[in-house]
């Protein structure tokens, strides 16, 4: 996956010509800047991962303490890894696997974070689909919830193998969000107004490649 990196990096005076960066890491080392909450978070590689798939930390959470913008562009690639067995049996405990694989774990952005109890976050919700939701004072509050399959041409597959770009466009009080190139989610919210980046993972193991902050 790092050959993405390599290509963003190689593209970066085009890129500029778009939007002016703000942030850029692509992990090869740890930032002064990154202000973990929850989770098992590493710089490995040239990846940032997140190492719990502990489903008492509902979001594990990683932010970058500055800059704080409000209108922002902010993409990254993911790669989810759930926790299955080798071989799925008709347990109970194995179809609720399935069920949170199908459905509930995911990983994505938080953006406009003003603490760790308020904050806006798009991430991958299941294989099945995403969603684009706020925290606000320790309470969460879905705006949408799209299905990959109305979407996307190919169905989101959790894997070591497969990678996903999520992207998240915020100006103003409207939000657009991306998954590989392809807009899910066009909302308009008007809670919050400016705040700190992020990463996330919910309920599962993931990986990200880079982030990038323009505006």
């Amino acid at each position: 996956m790092k050959k993405w990196t390599a290509l963003i990096i190689l593209g970066l005076a085009t890129v500029c010509l778009l939007g002016f960066t703000v942030f850029y890491d692509n992990f090869d080392f740890r930032k002064n800047e990154w202000q973990q909450i929850r989770g098992n978070w590493r710089f490995y590689n040239g990846f940032l991962v997140q190492d719990s798939a502990d489903p008492r930390h509902i979001n594990s959470l990683i932010y970058i303490d500055h800059p704080q913008v409000a209108d922002a562009t902010i993409e990254t690639f993911i790669r989810i890894r759930p926790d299955l067995p080798q071989y799925v049996t008709g347990s109970i405990q194995d179809q609720r696997l399935l069920n949170d694989v199908r459905y509930i774990i995911g990983a994505g952005i938080i953006f406009r974070m003003q603490n760790q109890n308020n904050f806006y976050m798009f991430r991958l919700a299941g294989e099945e689909g995403a969603v684009l939701g706020k925290l606000v004072d320790g309470e969460w509050v879905d705006i949408a919830n799209p299905r990959s399959a109305d979407y996307l041409r190919e169905r989101i597959k959790f894997s070591r193998n497969n990678w996903y770009r999520l992207k998240v466009r915020v100006y103003g009080n409207r939000i657009t969000c991306f998954i590989n190139d392809s807009a899910v989610v066009n909302a308009v919210d008007h809670t919050f107004s400016l705040g700190r980046v992020g990463i996330c993972t919910f309920k599962t193991r993931s990986d990200f490649d880079f982030i990038r902050i323009s505006q």
